[in-house]
């Protein structure tokens, strides 16, 4: 299994697990977790979707781009006009869309870890 597919994995396991924290701690704001986390990881599928093979067509990838900044946008917008009354609640809102928008880098971050990484020195030595 290439490298992407288990960072996406791990990004399941990181939203799953921001969204039980936030359900025990804040649980108004359960779904703009959810909402942030499951954005991050279709932007992600598509990604691994349009660079998967040898060729990388441009005009498919600026797209995808474009759909990722606009639907990211369209993300804080919906927050801001949900929770546009009280702004400590918009503020939350925004920063559990923040740490769901980032699972994927998190998980980049979780899976560059040495528990994630086994390599196997009997096939260095046979290198």
């Amino acid at each position: 299994m290439k490298d992407e597919h288990k960072i996406a994995f791990v990004a399941i396991g990181y939203g799953i697990v921001l969204s039980f924290v936030t359900y025990i701690f804040y649980p108004d704001f359960v779904t703009w977790a959810l909402l942030g986390a499951l954005t991050a990881l279709f932007n992600h599928s598509q990604m691994l979707q349009i660079t998967k093979g040898n060729h990388v067509k441009i005009n498919q990838l600026t797209t995808h781009l474009v759909t990722r900044f606009l639907l990211y946008v369209i993300m804080i917008v919906i927050a801001f006009f949900q929770l546009r009354e009280s702004q400590d609640a918009l503020i939350t809102a925004y920063i559990f869309l923040l740490l769901g928008f980032s699972s994927i880098k998190i998980s980049t971050w979780i899976y560059a870890l040495p528990i994630f990484k086994k390599t196997s020195t009997e096939n260095k030595d046979e290198s």
